[in-house]
């Protein structure tokens, strides 16, 4: 009986050893950190059931000599967005949402918007709007409305809870007509987390916290930072060229303190902070269709609505708050975090750093990528 336990144990350890070295990602993205190139990197690879290996490189605060690891903090900005398609489609596959209903259904503050047009150089008129903004207008980025109000634009992106900023959104015109085109808009997915506020009655952070986070066991995403987490936070680095190293910048988009919850506001569209560990999960989830270990979040009809092409008529790659396209679908954030579910491979992969224009990230992240495609194709064979 011993015999068979060690044996076991011998199988169980080697099969880890051989598990944890079936990507090759340590050799490849070891030199970027090597070089100064990038100050600290975390990669996740992982089924819809399990995390199959996780990597960690450099720094998440140099001079402090704290390294990455899976519970490192990161902004992960941009990447807030499917998980706010995510909270709007619980409550359309509830019933309480449609996806091709008027937003003024949920928010009549919308119906006096109208669309800037160039009559000539000197002239711009308004004029009314022809087809009523979806929320899948919202999440598809076809809604015309502009990146972001010009208030927020001027000064940071979380200064205004959803409802004020629903008033400067009524008095910014459109730049085209809804449904006419793809423009990348913050203020249409907050708009979209203003229409889960008002439906559901929750604050939209409650909303994520009760019926995504706790769900899915993301016990460090959120839109603030305590204290206590800070002490994990992956520091933002871009390039000194007087020094000629990397130095710490501060996020710019954002206020401070961090955890202060009277100045700073949700931000639906880029406000998030999550680790490596959280975040895997809500991606294993739309790989999952909706599933995760047990618990459906979403129906499987609505991850697979999330994944195609919106609206249909639009050449772009864009799905409800995902870039998708041959079978690949996921979102990245503006200081580099970035993740994919492959449903040709059955596979996650995340890839994160903290980083301001640094020139070889992207040369980084396309290597990762690289690696898990070929060796999950060779594995196939």
């Amino acid at each position: 009986m011993k015999r068979m336990a060690v044996c076991f144990l011998i199988y169980l350890f080697a099969t880890t050893l051989l598990l944890a070295e079936a990507f090759p990602v340590k050799e490849k993205l070891q030199p970027y950190i090597d070089n100064n190139e990038l100050a600290g990197i975390v990669t996740v690879i992982a089924d819809k059931d399990n995390v199959l290996q996780l990597d960690v490189f450099g720094y998440a605060n140099i001079d402090n000599k704290i390294p990455m690891n899976g519970d490192t903090v990161f902004w992960i900005a941009s990447q807030s967005k499917p998980i706010t398609a995510v909270a709007v489609l619980m409550l359309v596959d509830e019933g309480k949402l449609g996806l091709d209903d008027p937003v003024t259904k949920y928010l009549p503050e919308l119906n006096e918007l109208r669309v800037a047009v160039k009559e000539d150089e000197k002239r711009t008129v308004l004029v009314p709007v022809e087809t009523p903004i979806t929320l899948r207008h919202l999440l598809s980025h076809s809604s015309g409305m502009v990146w972001v109000p010009p208030l927020q634009q001027k000064h940071k992106i979380d200064i205004l809870p959803f409802q004020k900023a629903l008033t400067t959104c009524v008095m910014t015109p459109l730049k085209s007509q809804p449904g006419t085109e793809h423009s990348y808009s913050n203020m249409g997915v907050n708009i979209a987390a203003t229409v889960v506020e008002r439906v559901s009655g929750m604050l939209f952070e409650e909303f994520l916290e009760k019926r995504i986070f706790e769900p899915l066991g993301m016990k460090d995403t959120a839109f603030w930072v305590t204290p206590a987490q800070q002490k994990r936070l992956a520091e933002v680095y871009a390039w000194d060229t007087d020094t000629k190293t990397l130095k710490r910048v501060e996020n710019g988009q954002l206020t401070y303190p961090l955890d202060d919850h009277k100045i700073r506001h949700p931000e639906a569209a880029g406000g998030l902070y999550s680790t490596p560990n959280d975040l895997v999960r809500f991606y294993q989830m739309l790989l999952g269709e909706g599933e995760f270990h047990g618990v459906r979040i979403l129906k499987s009809e609505s991850v697979k609505e999330m994944q195609k092409k919106q609206p249909g008529h639009l050449p772009q790659g864009y799905g409800l708050c995902v870039g998708t396209g041959g079978g690949v679908f996921g979102h990245g954030g503006a200081c580099g975090t970035d993740s994919k579910v492959d449903t040709n491979l059955n596979l996650v992969y995340l890839y994160f750093v903290q980083e301001r224009g640094l020139a070889k990230n992207g040369e980084a992240r396309e290597t990762f990528y690289k690696i898990v495609r070929e060796t999950a194709k060779k594995d196939t064979k």
